[in-house]
């Protein structure tokens, strides 16, 4: 997988780029607000353009994000029925990251109905599916963050609240709240150690 091309920036439109590494040149496919974000930067000035490669049966393209977050989201898109790369990029493309996770939060079929291409049925669908995966974090540089991924190591302890009859999404949200305030500690103890001292806090918490 290529994670990232790091280089000078050849040219720039509103849906792709190209990028010269060490004297080759890449084209990649990008949304129009990953293409405002390059458009800014100084072309004299190396930039690192994370990537998503897709290998299908009559191409393969590359496609770049302008941070992690956009990553995520063009990533977890893709896990609904019918929506491939291509428009998962419009979709990123017609609403920035931050606005479509708050509008999956508030199941806002209204302005997820907006996006082309996406109708009041494809609307439910997203917020059926993302709702409970992608959360909004106060400290993400986009204004949004996909917890379940940053928090893997304490899938455990989110599985036994879950099993208990807790939100899933409201756990996670909760887990990354405590883990900014404990960080001190947590640091100080093993991984297994770690967790007996989270469960509980985390318990009351969500109680």
């Amino acid at each position: 997988m290529i994670n990232a091309l790091n280089g000078f920036l050849v040219s720039i439109d509103q849906n792709s780029l190209v990028i010269n590494v060490s004297g080759v040149e890449f084209y990649v496919e990008i949304s129009t607000q990953a293409a405002s974000y390059f458009s800014s930067l100084n072309r004299d000035k190396e930039v690192r353009v994370l990537t998503k490669y897709v290998v299908r049966e009559d191409a393969a393209l590359l496609f770049g994000f302008k941070d992690s977050f956009e990553r995520d989201c063009f990533n977890q898109l893709q896990t609904v029925p019918g929506i491939g790369a291509k428009q998962a990029l419009k979709i990123l493309s017609a609403i920035s990251v931050n606005d479509f996770i708050k509008a999956l939060d508030q199941r806002d079929v209204s302005t997820l109905s907006r996006i082309p291409g996406i109708g009041a049925k494809s609307a439910q669908k997203l917020i059926l599916m993302l709702r409970d995966t992608l959360v909004i974090t106060d400290d993400s540089p986009s204004g949004v963050d996909n917890v379940e991924k940053d928090n893997k190591l304490w899938a455990d302890v989110v599985d036994s609240l879950v099993g208990m009859g807790f939100d899933k999404k409201n756990v996670y949200k909760t887990l990354d709240k405590i883990l900014k305030e404990e960080n001190e500690k947590i640091k100080k103890l093993s991984h297994t150690q770690a967790e007996s001292y989270i469960f509980p806090i985390l318990l009351r918490r969500l109680s």
